[in-house]
């Protein structure tokens, strides 16, 4: 790992936060709005209020080190198979034994990890069920729906509990994905960090809202304590939470910064935050990291 050596332009991400948002709600960044959690969209008309939440909070948790897209593609799939939909039930997967659950899980592909995402879901499930009647509304309840509070302690002292949520990404893209389908009275959105994946990285690193030079092998907490200063100081003064900033970021860097490779930026002359990319090295992937934007 190299000396840290960067610089933060906040300044520069609250204009860059301001030119996404206007170009996500005309037409698009790269003419797309949707991500991949958006697959469950077209089903919230069938589902009620409990298993729209069921379904994000068990998919969201195994939502580490995976393909987002083939993710949702397999929840969908196991919700609609009336076989293996009970998965979904915190009641029910209680009263199972483990090797139907991994069955269950695996049957469309929804674990891909054998034993670590069975026991995310099994043991998130086991929580929901045991202390909260297998409902999300009652464990929002609790904390008055303050998310501030809650992700304070879940990162504090539920880790055992729920597994995966209660991690410094997972918990805000979480909150995130449910406050863009439901109405739910959160509080204190604004309080949560930016989810910090691949995408967001490279996009804030190539936007030039975070510049210098620095490498290492993935997203390193360095990393990802910096863009998360970034995003709260551009976005402080301003309507909009940094989670909500995570969707146009994450459009700019799979459908545009991604194509960014030794030097060429094919992908430029439509981008519609082009005056902000920087010139020099911007690589991050999930195995490393390497900048050299000075």
């Amino acid at each position: 790992m190299s000396k840290v050596q960067l610089e933060l332009y906040p300044e520069r991400g609250k204009e860059v936060a301001f030119r996404l948002e206007k170009a996500l709600e005309e037409g698009g960044i790269f003419g797309h709005k949707e991500l991949p959690d958006d697959l469950l969209t077209e089903l919230l008309g069938e589902l009620s209020l409990e298993k729209t939440l069921l379904v994000i909070t068990l998919t969201t948790a195994l939502d580490y080190m995976r393909n987002a897209k083939e993710l949702w593609e397999s929840s969908i799939n196991t919700l609609k198979d009336e076989e293996v939909s009970w998965v979904f039930e915190p009641n029910e997967v209680s009263r199972r034994e483990e090797k139907e659950l991994l069955w269950a899980l695996k049957k469309h592909g929804l674990a891909k990890k054998k034993h670590k995402d069975l026991e995310i879901w099994k043991r998130i499930s086991l929580s929901l069920g045991e202390s909260y009647g297998g409902s999300v509304v009652k464990l929002f309840e609790e904390y008055d729906y303050d998310v501030k509070r809650m992700f304070e302690d879940f990162l504090e002292n539920r880790k055992g509990e729920f597994p995966s949520l209660s991690g410094i990404k997972i918990f805000p893209h979480w909150i995130r994905s449910i406050k863009e389908k439901l109405k739910l009275p959160f509080k204190n959105l604004k309080e949560l960090p930016i989810p910090v994946d691949v995408h967001v990285a490279r996009a804030t690193f190539t936007t030039g809202c975070i510049r210098g030079k620095y490498s290492s092998k993935g997203i390193t907490e360095t990393i990802r304590k910096r863009v998360i200063e970034l995003w709260r100081e551009a976005l402080k003064d301003s309507d909009l939470a940094p989670i909500e900033l995570f969707r146009p970021l994450w459009l700019l860097s799979k459908y545009g910064c991604h194509y960014r490779k030794d030097g060429e930026r094919p992908k430029l002359n439509n981008c519609p935050v082009r005056e902000f990319c920087v010139e020099g090295k911007v690589l991050i992937t999930s195995s490393k990291v390497e900048i050299d934007t000075l």
